[in-house]
C-alpha cells in the first residue's frame, strides 16, 4: 500500500489449486454509480410481491402468527397491483346509472366506495403498514372493456365510438369515479389512492389473440388512450399506462407484431400514457423446450421500447413490469412442487437484476407471486388445481389441500435479498453471463451476482475503496439442491469472519454477499451512467450494406468507459458478428452475448454489447454497422456512457485487496534436496519486480506480470517482498516457509488379543503398506490392520524414495497372551497347555538374557520394575526349540 510496508507471518494464501479460468469481479466500493440520477436501492421498486396491505385472508389459517408483520416488516417487503376488487364491484355491485345507458351510476359507486373506505377503517391492523402497498389499480378486461359484456346486475359499458363520446369514456368515466370514492388518505379516511393505474390487464389475449373474432387493435387503443383521458381529468397526481402486452413478442414475423401492436399502440394512445406496462415471463419448459428472454431478448425488448418513445415523445417514458417470472407448461396441473417454484426463482432473479440495470427508467418491478390466491383452489379438482404462484401454501400439499398455511418456496428471494439497501456502487465482470451489482449502506457493503449460465462459474470477486478487514461476512447462495425435476431450490447461508475471494456460482444461481466493517464505507468518488439514442430504428439488414445511425449530444468527461449496444432480430444461423465503425474506426466485436443462444426461440432477438474505447467518442458519432449476410433487422442502437469523476479504472496499487497475491510455497521433494518452489500468481496483471531474500545468502530479484515460478530452493525462511517501479512508495512483503519431508516414521503396537496390528505413521500425507504380499494405500496417520497365526510381514514406504521404508516381522502365536503392554511395573503372562514346563527367557532389544524361568502355572507375573524403559523380547522354548515369541515395551 502507498507509504506502507505490510508484513504478513507466517506463510499467506497456502493453495493448493490456481483456477485456470474465473470470471473476474471487481466493486468499488468508494465509487457512487448514479443511472440517470438514481443512485439508491429502492425495495419498494424491486423488492415486492403481488396483494394489498387489507387483503382478507392474511391472517387466517396460518401456522405462524402475524404474516403480514413477518413480510412486510421483518422482511421489508413491500407490495402492490390489485386486480380483484374493482373487477368484483364492477361484476356484482355497481348499477348502472338509470339516466344515462351504458355509464356506472355514480350514487352507486359512492355508497360502496363509502362501504369499502369504512372497512378498511376498520382493519387497524393494516394502516402501519400503508406506506409498503403502492398500489397498483388495474382491471380485468370483462366487463370493463365495452364489447356488449354484461356485469352480474345485468347492464354492460357503453360502446358508442364518437367525437363527443369516443369508445372508452363510460369505462374511464367509471375507474375515475371509483379512485375518487374507494380511496381516502390513509387510516380511519380509507386506503390511500393509488399511485398507478393499469388501464386493463393483458387485453389483447382476450380481445385478439385467443378472440374467435379479433377486435379491432385501432379501436382497442383508441379505447385506452380515451380512459387514459378521463382518469387524468379527475386525477392528475395519478400515472396511467398501458397497454399492458402479455407475451411482447416485437420480432414476431419478422418484427410485423411490433408494428401491428405495440408501434401502433404508442402512435395512437401514447401521448395520454404515462409508463409502458408489459409482462415478461421465461418459459424454461415447454414442450420439451427452454425459451428465455431474461438475457439478451429481455435487454432488445426494452431498448426498443425506450428507442421509440425518444423518437416519437422525444423522452422515454418509464417502465412498468407488472408481472414477470416463469411459466411452468409443461409441469401445470401437479400441483405444488418445489422444483417449479425454482423455475420461477431463478427467473425472478437473474430479471430483477436486470431491471436493476435500469433503475432510472423502470417505475416499477413485480414478480409474480400472490399471497395466498384461493380462489383457485377446485374442490372437484382437488390439490392438483391450486395456483403455482403463491407466497403461502397448505401444510399438507400436494397431498391434500389441507392443513395450516405456511411459506412456499417463493420466500426465498425475500430471503435472499434481505437487508440489501443503499447506494449504488460501482461494479463490473467481466463476463455477460455473470451479473454483478452492489450497494453501500453505512458500513455494510451488499455484492449481488446472478449466474444467467447453466453451468457453474468460477468467481475471483475483489473489494476496492480505503477498506480496512470485514468483522463478518454473511454469503447467501441461492441454488438448486440436486439436478432433476424433483430437486428443490435452497439459500446456502454461512458467515465468515474472513472472506475467501473464490467462489463458485452454481448454475442459474445467485450470490447475494453481506460484508460488514468496523466503520462507515467512504464513498469519494462517482461513475455517472448516462443512456443515448440513436436518431433511427429499426433497419433492414442487406448484405454488405452499411446502416447509419447517429448519437448526437453526448456530454463527456476526462474519464470514462462506454457501451455500444446494437438490437439485432435474425433467423437463426445469420450472422450475431456485424462490422461496426465508431467515427471511422472499426469496433472489435465480444464473441459472448448476454444469457442462452435463444436456439428453442423461433430466431434470435437480442442486444449485442460492446465494450468501446472512450476516446473514441465524441460530441455527435456516427455509428455504421453492416453485416455479411442478408437477413432481419438492426432493432436500436444505443450507447450507455458513464462518466467517472476521476480515473478509477487507472491501476493503482493502494486499493489492491490483499487477495490479488496468491502465493504458494510448494517444500523439497526429499531430505537434502534443494528442489523448493514459490509460486506467485495475481488477479491483476502488472510489472511487478519481486526480490526474494533466504537461507545462505539467497537474494534474487525477478520481474513479472501475472505469474512467477521460482525454482531450487533450498529449506528455509524466505522473505518476498513485491513493489512496483513507478510506486515507489509501494512494498508488500510476506515470509513463506520451504520445507522438507519428515524422516518416515513407525511405531506399531500389537492388540491383546493378537488379532490386529495398529501403525502409527508419520513423515508423509500419502503410505503404502504391504502386509503379507497385499499392499493397501492410505493418508490416515494411525490404521489398524489384521493379522494372521504364524508368520507377518509388514513393510511401509511413502511415494518418495528417498524416506526410505519400514520393515518389520511378527510372529503371532496365541498359545499366549502378555497384558499389560507396554508395562510399568508387572507383566501378566497366560500360557496354554501345550507350553507348560516349557522355559521362558526375556532379552534385551540388543540380545542380553535379562531373566529367565521354567513354567509351571498357566497364568503368572513377572516384575519387570527393574528393566530400563524399552522393547524387549519373550522367547518360550521346549526341548531347545523356540515354541513362542513375541515383544513388549517397558515404560
Amino acid at each position: 500500500m502507498k507509504g506502507t510496508r505490510i508484513k504478513i507471518f507466517p506463510i499467506l494464501f497456502f493453495i493448493s489449486q490456481f483456477a485456470l479460468s474465473q470470471t473476474t469481479i471487481d466493486v468499488n466500493l468508494n465509487v457512487k454509480h448514479a443511472v440517470g440520477g438514481v443512485d439508491t436501492f429502492d425495495r419498494h421498486k424491486f423488492v415486492n410481491f403481488h396483494s394489498t396491505v387489507n387483503q382478507n385472508n392474511w391472517n387466517t389459517d396460518n401456522k405462524f402468527n402475524n404474516v403480514i408483520g413477518d413480510l412486510l416488516g421483518n422482511k421489508d417487503v413491500y407490495i402492490g397491483r390489485n386486480t380483484g376488487t374493482i373487477s368484483w364491484h364492477l361484476r356484482n355491485n355497481i348499477d348502472e346509472d338509470p339516466s344515462r345507458p351504458g355509464f356506472a351510476n355514480p350514487a352507486s359507486i359512492a355508497l360502496y366506495g363509502q362501504q369499502n373506505r369504512n372497512s378498511y377503517a376498520g382493519r387497524t391492523w393494516a394502516h402501519q403498514y400503508e406506506d409498503k402497498d403502492d398500489q397498483i389499480l388495474c382491471t380485468q378486461i370483462h366487463p370493463f372493456y365495452p364489447d356488449g359484456k354484461t356485469t352480474n346486475k345485468g347492464w354492460s359499458f357503453s360502446q358508442t365510438n364518437t367525437a363527443s363520446e369516443p369508445i372508452g369514456t363510460a369505462s374511464g368515466e367509471f375507474l375515475a369515479l371509483y379512485i375518487k370514492e374507494f380511496y381516502g388518505t390513509g387510516g380511519v379516511t380509507g386506503k390511500p389512492k393509488p399511485n398507478f393505474v393499469e388501464i386493463t390487464n393483458e387485453p389483447l389475449w382476450d380481445l385478439v389473440t385467443t378472440a374467435d373474432t379479433p377486435h379491432d387493435l385501432t379501436e382497442v387503443f383508441t379505447f385506452h388512450k380515451t380512459v387514459a383521458e378521463e382518469i387524468h381529468k379527475v386525477h392528475n397526481d395519478v400515472q396511467v399506462g398501458g397497454y399492458c402486452a402479455a407475451f411482447p413478442d416485437f420480432d414476431k414475423n419478422n418484427f410485423q407484431r411490433w408494428h401491428d401492436r405495440d408501434k401502433h399502440f404508442m402512435d395512437i394512445a401514447g401521448e395520454e400514457m404515462d409508463f409502458w406496462t408489459i409482462h415478461l415471463y421465461d418459459f424454461p419448459s415447454i414442450g420439451g423446450k427452454s425459451k428465455y428472454r431474461k438475457g439478451s431478448n429481455m435487454e432488445a425488448t426494452m431498448d426498443m421500447l425506450e428507442q421509440y418513445s425518444m423518437l416519437k415523445f422525444d423522452k422515454v417514458k418509464p417502465l412498468m413490469v407488472s408481472e414477470y417470472n416463469a411459466q411452468t407448461h409443461d409441469y401445470n396441473g401437479n400441483g405444488h412442487s418445489p422444483y417449479t417454484y425454482w423455475l420461477k426463482l431463478k427467473s425472478s432473479v437473474s430479471m430483477m437484476m436486470q431491471f436493476m440495470e435500469r433503475a432510472d427508467k423502470i417505475n416499477y418491478a413485480m414478480p409474480f407471486f400472490m399471497l395466498k390466491a384461493e380462489w383457485q383452489y377446485n374442490a372437484g379438482v382437488g390439490p392438483t388445481s391450486v395456483h403455482g404462484s403463491r407466497m403461502m401454501r397448505r401444510e399438507n400439499e400436494p397431498n391434500s389441500y389441507t392443513g395450516d398455511f405456511i411459506y412456499t418456496e417463493a420466500i426465498l428471494l425475500y430471503d435472499l435479498l434481505a437487508d440489501v439497501k443503499g447506494t449504488r456502487v460501482d461494479s463490473f465482470s467481466d463476463n455477460l453471463d455473470i451479473m454483478v451489482d452492489a450497494y453501500v449502506q453505512d458500513n455494510k457493503a451488499y455484492v449481488l451476482v446472478n449466474n444467467l449460465d447453466f453451468v457453474s462459474h468460477e468467481l475471483n470477486l475483489n473489494l476496492f475503496g480505503n477498506l480496512s478487514n470485514a468483522t463478518n461476512i454473511e454469503v447467501r447462495h441461492l441454488r438448486l439442491n440436486g439436478t432433476s425435476d424433483s430437486s428443490p431450490p435452497i439459500l446456502d447461508v454461512n458467515n465468515y469472519s474472513t472472506f475467501n475471494n473464490d467462489l463458485t456460482i452454481a448454475p442459474e444461481g445467485t450470490y447475494v454477499i453481506e460484508f460488514t466493517f468496523p466503520s462507515n464505507i467512504e464513498i469519494d468518488e462517482l461513475s455517472e451512467e448516462t443512456k443515448y439514442y440513436s436518431d433511427a430504428y429499426l433497419k433492414q439488414i442487406s448484405a454488405n450494406a452499411s446502416e447509419i445511425f447517429n448519437i448526437n449530444g453526448v456530454n463527456l468527461a476526462d474519464n470514462g468507459e462506454a457501451v455500444l449496444r446494437v438490437g439485432v432480430g435474425r433467423n437463426h444461423g445469420l450472422s450475431l458478428t456485424p462490422n461496426i465503425m465508431l467515427n471511422g474506426s472499426s469496433i472489435a466485436i465480444p464473441d459472448n452475448i448476454r444469457g442462452d443462444d435463444q436456439e428453442d426461440r423461433d430466431n434470435f432477438f437480442g442486444v449485442l454489447e460492446i465494450p468501446i474505447p472512450y476516446d473514441l467518442i465524441q460530441e455527435n458519432n456516427e455509428i455504421e454497422v453492416s453485416f455479411s449476410d442478408n437477413g432481419g433487422h438492426i432493432s436500436t442502437v444505443t450507447l450507455q456512457v458513464f462518466n467517472f469523476s476521476s480515473n478509477i479504472r487507472e491501476f493503482d496499487p493502494s486499493k489492491l485487496p490483499a487477495s490479488n497475491y496468491k502465493i504458494k510455497g510448494i517444500g523439497a521433494t526429499c531430505v537434502g534436496e534443494n528442489n523448493g518452489v514459490i509460486d506467485i500468481v495475481t488477479t491483476f496483471p502488472h510489472n511487478y519486480k519481486v526480490n526474494v531474500s533466504g537461507p545462505n545468502s539467497y537474494n534474487e530479484n525477478f520481474d513479472f506480470n501475472n505469474s512467477l515460478n521460482i525454482q531450487d530452493l533450498e529449506v528455509g525462511t524466505y522473505t518476498v517482498t513485491i513493489t512496483i517501479t513507478e510506486y515507489p512508495d509501494y512494498s508488500i512483503q510476506f515470509v513463506i516457509e520451504i520445507g522438507e519431508p519428515e524422516p518416515l516414521s513407525v511405531t506399531s503396537k500389537i492388540s491383546d488379543s493378537k488379532d490386529s496390528i495398529t501403525l502409527n505413521l508419520g513423515g508423509s500425507t500419502k503410505y503404502y503398506i504391504e502386509l503379507n504380499g497385499k499392499e493397501i494405500q492410505t493418508s490416515a496417520n494411525v490404521i489398524r490392520l489384521d493379522l494372521k497365526n504364524g508368520t507377518n510381514t509388514i513393510a511401509v514406504r511413502t511415494d518418495k524414495e528417498c524416506q526410505g521404508t519400514y520393515e518389520e516381522t511378527f510372529f503371532i502365536d496365541k498359545s499366549f497372551f502378555l497384558f499389560p503392554n507396554p508395562v510399568r511395573d508387572e507383566l501378566n503372562v497366560v500360557v496354554s497347555e501345550n507350553l507348560m514346563h516349557s522355559k521362558m527367557k526375556i532379552y534385551s532389544v540388543v540380545g542380553n538374557l535379562v531373566k529367565k524361568m521354567d513354567i509351571t502355572r498357566s497364568r503368572f507375573n513377572i516384575s519387570v520394575d527393574h528393566l530400563k524403559q524399552g522393547v524387549y523380547f519373550i522367547s518360550f522354548e521346549k526341548n531347545e526349540e523356540r515354541v513362542g515369541y513375541s515383544k513388549f515395551v517397558v515404560k
